[in-house]
């Protein structure tokens, strides 16, 4: 069967970039949290709730950026149980899985030292988020996501036998949950260009 379908659209890629950023959402979210704890104390009304929004406007942020994140994750898992083409046979393989962690280390942690204390600190840490998600989104970076691989995604560079009709050819990216060895069968699913989603193909023996 063929893999010519896109099923990576524009808004799903912004959202695996926001998905990218848990760690450091989570970071400021504690970093910038203002709560006094009060282990004796009654449920906040809506008034005393309101007051501690006011003064946590960059946590709240962040949490809904979470959610946010969340609703899109979803929406990669559904799209990715269609893994049906193939199977094809992987003759070249290489690990980069590591491609989680220059991420991380490359655009995430640097973000970190902003302070955040002042309005301008702030605008400049959401232009700058701004241009990273435009050169991610551009780039097709979407599978080098940092929380992906805390979820238990890998990623892998293979190439196929060709051996019939609809085998990609040239190098091909895998993001898999389970290890993709070589001379493994796999179906796939076409997410972007060169990117797949892949899964072992089950042999029915005979």
């Amino acid at each position: 069967m063929g893999t010519n379908q896109i099923r990576m659209g524009r808004l799903i890629k912004v959202g695996m970039y926001l998905l990218s950023l848990w760690l450091l959402l989570v970071l400021i979210f504690v970093n910038k949290i203002d709560v006094d704890l009060c282990f004796d104390c009654k449920f906040a009304n809506l008034r005393q709730l309101g007051a501690i929004a006011s003064k946590n406007h960059m946590p709240l942020i962040c949490v809904i950026v979470l959610l946010v994140s969340v609703g899109f994750y979803i929406a990669f898992i559904r799209i990715i149980e269609g893994a049906k083409n193939g199977p094809f046979k992987v003759i070249e393989i290489e690990d980069k899985t590591a491609d989680h962690l220059v991420f991380l280390a490359t655009y995430v942690i640097p973000l970190l030292s902003f302070n955040l204390d002042t309005l301008r600190q702030i605008v400049s840490l959401v232009i700058t988020l701004l241009l990273i998600g435009a050169i991610y989104v551009r780039t097709n970076l979407f599978y080098a996501n940092p929380t992906l691989s805390l979820l238990g995604f890998k990623i892998c560079t293979v190439k196929f036998e060709q051996s019939g009709e609809g085998v990609p050819t040239g190098t091909a990216v895998l993001i898999a949950r389970e290890d993709i060895d070589l001379d493994s069968r796999v179906n796939m699913l076409r997410l972007d260009k060169n990117i797949f989603f892949a899964r072992k193909a089950i042999d029915i023996k005979t």
